[in-house]
């Protein structure tokens, strides 16, 4: 009992005592809660930016599917299946996933991707989704 009225005294006298291991821990804390959301929201804007690309890029290589009628002379055309298809393997060999669409002369390529959190995942958060779109569209040369 003794022991604990020299504890309660000592405690009276230093009142503050441990509070600047408890600011150390909260500091700590909070820097490794800031450390993650810019190292994972710089990962989740990096890979946004890629699926942009890999979607333009999609689109952009589809347009080169021009139909069979094209290469014979007659009207500016796309063979949507074939455009479909270079799109949908493009985006498949950028390890993303995403649809095409095809109406006309114009080529809708939508990616989408999943980034795997590698600090917010200790709050809850494990992955993060982020997709791109574009449009490229068959135009014919100069007239004049």
């Amino acid at each position: 009992m003794r022991g604990l009225m020299m504890r309660v005294s000592q405690l009276r006298r230093q009142p503050e005592r441990g509070s600047v291991q408890l600011f150390l821990i909260l500091t700590v804390v909070t820097l490794v809660v800031v450390v993650g959301l810019v190292v994972d929201g710089g990962g989740k804007v990096q890979l946004a930016t890629d699926a942009q690309h890999v979607a333009s890029s999609a689109a952009r290589a589809a347009t080169n599917a021009i139909s069979a009628e094209t290469v014979a002379g007659h009207a500016l055309s796309i063979d949507a299946l074939l455009a479909t298809q270079v799109a949908e393997d493009y985006i498949e060999n950028a390890d993303m996933t995403g649809t095409v669409s095809v109406d006309g002369a114009t080529i809708t390529v939508t990616t989408e991707a999943v980034y795997a959190t590698r600090f917010v995942s200790l709050i809850g958060i494990s992955t993060l989704t982020v997709s791109g779109t574009a449009t490229a569209s068959l135009i014919d040369g100069p007239t004049g």
